[in-house]
């Protein structure tokens, strides 16, 4: 009794101190805490070497005697101190110590063959399953793994199912070799260990029951081995340790993709996938029915039908925004909770759910969740669209409108200014002029009525370069602008976009002469044999960059309309094979408009021998 008395003192000492330090005054315990908290974490490889080298003593020194038993109550002490499960910062109440001691001496006091055989698969899986530690850490465990596993193999097994020792010098050699493992492990230096992540364990229990389950399954082949052929027991042991080992071997050569071979690793990640309904077959369903709803809350109701319809699923709670519903029986306690963005589901099933059914229902739902959102927003893309070729019907409309004005200002202002000598060549552009108009206005109510149909029915109305030419400079005259004009060959025009761009580009010029007074406005006119080019020029101020990098793109800023009559008049370029561009020469901004696309000169500002002026 003295002798476990004093085994009890150095065993429980530490506990005790941790408990009296739970119930000092809160004064005294500021004092002693830094006594308390001799962090065991800085001796734990030491512990566990003491703990492994107590062990050993217990089964191969005279197992069941007073000496084991007292061994076996500090081995478990020592299992106090060094245990992986709870943080060493935890402190025990008297009613959990007593608790705790009244089953530390009920296991001494029962200890048995099967007691201890069961106690070391749990220190097999409880070492075997510390795998986030550094590496010298890493290896002291994995020699302690080792001695476990010996221990169990060698010092357990043969003494549980009482058969013939093997020759004393085998039993020797173990008998004092698996001190050296211990040993190992306690002069191993560890170094300095970071504190554990809060919320992630210490010990894998995977692994650790893996290592449990590799031993026992060892040992039981090697038991069947040597019972039913009457093979010696180590003889059956290696050949036991073999057979797994090229197992293993063998699952991990097939564990990878090779020869054609998808591999194992692929086919447990479809089956994960999988579980519950083929996966490939899922997305189809979602695919057809996101094609046939016309609406997003048309396929949340096909899609969550389709979900019902599995036959693990039982009921759906479901709701998205301000829409909710429930589909289905929803008696079953057996429930499952995700959601995916705004879509939130709560899933019935008629048993509870697995770790894998559970990953393969969240991947249906977020599936869900996916093509709802995307339906949304291909919805919201076609309203974005309508309301865009909306926006650009009426804004060219105006343009259009604006440029008609323009032209009939023109024809009045001429009308007004004409007297008894020119009133024939008034009469003549009022007869030649009128007509161009009235189609003009015509062709953009046609527009805006059916404007595939007026685009496809309609044909371009063509005139001659020189008759568009003199219009053009009979409509500006007193505008203090200067027409020139290249007339080598006869070629005729689309009169809509010459028109077009001309009456947009010569406004923005006027537009920019009302606060730069003394800008020179040019229109030049170059027809030849391989092209057409119309230009606009002024020397006034350069256009600003981030205007000019979105010119002929899209809308841009502006400060005397919509900003998007640049933009219609590029379109309608390209569509008849013109190209409108920017053309910056030195003091000037020239916006030109070819028939072709070719690096040919710009217009020379001084008037050629071939050039007339109007």
């Amino acid at each position: 009794m003295p002798m476990l008395r004093n085994i009890l003192l150095c065993v429980f000492g530490p506990v005790i101190s941790r408990v009296q330090h739970v119930n000092e005054p809160p004064s005294a315990r500021a004092m002693k805490l830094p006594a308390a908290n001799i962090a065991p974490a800085r001796h734990e490889q030491r512990t566990l070497a003491a703990l492994l080298c107590v062990l050993h003593l217990v089964i191969w020194w005279d197992y069941g005697s007073g000496t084991s038993r007292s061994l076996m109550l500090a081995h478990i002490g020592l299992f106090l101190l060094w245990q992986p499960i709870f943080s060493h910062q935890f402190r025990l109440s008297w009613r959990a110590l007593v608790a705790f001691t009244v089953v530390a001496l009920a296991f001494v006091s029962a200890l048995s063959w099967l007691i201890l055989g069961f106690w070391l698969l749990i220190l097999i899986g409880l070492v075997g399953g510390r795998v986030n530690l550094p590496r010298r850490q890493r290896y002291a465990y994995l020699i302690a793994l080792v001695h476990l596993v010996l221990e169990f193999l060698i010092g357990w097994v043969p003494r549980m199912f009482a058969m013939d020792a093997p020759t004393s010098d085998f039993m020797e050699l173990f008998r004092f070799g698996l001190f050296v493992p211990p040993l190992i492990v306690f002069f191993i230096r560890s170094g300095p260990r970071p504190d554990p992540t809060p919320g992630l364990p210490t010990v894998d229990f995977l692994y650790g029951m893996t290592m449990s389950m590799l031993s026992l399954v060892v040992a039981l082949g090697s038991l069947v081995s040597t019972f039913a052929a009457a093979t010696p027991y180590p003889v059956a042991l290696v050949q036991s340790v073999m057979a797994i080992a090229l197992f293993l071997l063998s699952v991990a050569w097939l564990w990878g993709p090779m020869a054609g071979f998808s591999g194992f690793g692929q086919l447990w990640e479809r089956y994960v996938q999988n579980a519950g309904t083929p996966f490939e077959r899922w997305l189809d369903d979602l695919q057809g029915a996101a094609r046939d709803a016309t609406s997003a809350e048309q396929f949340l109701d096909l899609a969550l039908a389709r979900l019902l319809s599995l036959p693990w699923i039982v009921g759906l709670d479901w709701r998205v925004g301000e829409r909710s519903g429930v589909l289905g029986q929803i008696t079953s306690g057996n429930i499952f909770r995700t959601r995916s963005g705004e879509f939130r589901i709560i899933i019935y099933s008629q048993r509870r759910l697995g770790a894998a059914l559970m990953l393969h229902a969240r991947l249906l739902t977020q599936l869900i969740g996916h093509f709802y959102g995307a339906k949304q927003a291909e919805i919201e893309f076609a309203r974005q669209a309508q309301l865009r070729a909306i926006y650009e019907t009426g804004a060219r409309m105006t343009h259009d409108i604006k440029n008609l004005l323009q032209a009939l200002r023109a024809i009045t202002s001429a009308v007004e200014h004409s007297d008894e000598h020119n009133a024939e060549a008034t009469t003549v552009l009022l007869q030649r002029q009128l007509p161009l108009i009235t189609q003009r206005l015509q062709l953009s109510l046609d527009k805006l009525q059916a404007p595939a149909a007026a685009s496809a029915a309609t044909a371009t109305p063509m005139q001659a370069a020189d008759t568009w030419w003199q219009t053009l400079v009979t409509r500006n005259a007193g505008q203090d602008i200067k027409f020139v004009a290249q007339l080598e060959h006869d070629r005729s025009i689309p009169v809509e976009l010459f028109d077009t761009v001309a009456e947009n580009l010569i406004e923005n010029a006027r537009f920019k002469r009302q606060t730069q007074t003394g800008i020179r406005i040019t229109v030049r006119l170059h027809v030849s044999e391989q092209h057409t080019t119309l230009q606009v020029s002024d020397d006034g101020t350069q256009i600003a960059e981030e205007i000019k990098r979105g010119l002929f793109c899209g809308p841009v800023e502006s400060a005397s309309g919509h900003g998007i009559g640049l933009y219609q008049a590029a379109r309608l370029a390209q569509g008849m094979g013109y190209q409108l561009r920017l053309v910056e020469g030195e003091g000037r901004v020239v916006f030109e408009l070819r028939s072709d696309f070719d690096q040919l000169e710009t217009l020379s500002a001084a008037d050629g021998s071939t050039r007339q002026a109007y």
